[in-house]
């Protein structure tokens, strides 16, 4: 099975200049744990995901610098940068190993270098599941 029978299409993403606050919503409002932060021309420049919020968040002491963080912060200051990417051809189970080898949650996919989907441990694991792989 290729990665392209299990990716997820409906990518929502963020711009560099959104606030925090703005991908704290979107966020939310997609029920997912990242999105892939796009530049002003549409390429995808970095991820952010509920990792680096937290972790922009867990020095902040009073609900002022808080406040501050969400508010005034863009996510070009927080983001990880762009991850390693897989193209849709590749075999689920390379991908589950690279998940694995780099200890993350999901690869985003590029084609010809346009973001394309994105596949989960969550989808990697539902495929076995239900006997898909």
């Amino acid at each position: 099975m290729k990665v392209a029978e299990l990716m997820r299409t409906d990518l929502k993403t963020i711009s560099s200049d959104s606030t925090v606050a703005d991908a704290v919503a979107a966020l939310a409002g997609a029920q997912v744990s990242a999105l892939p932060v796009l530049d002003r021309y549409g390429r995808a420049v970095g991820v952010l995901s509920t990792r680096e919020i937290l972790k922009a968040e867990s020095g902040l002491q009073s609900p002022r610098a808080r406040d501050r963080l969400f508010e005034d912060t863009l996510v070009l200051e927080i983001m990880a940068p762009w991850p390693v990417t897989v193209a849709p051809e590749l075999d689920v189970r390379d991908a589950a190993r690279e998940m694995l080898y780099l200890e993350v949650q999901r690869l985003f996919v590029e084609e010809k270098g346009a973001l394309v989907g994105v596949i989960s441990q969550t989808d990697v694991v539902g495929a076995v599941a239900t006997q898909k792989v």
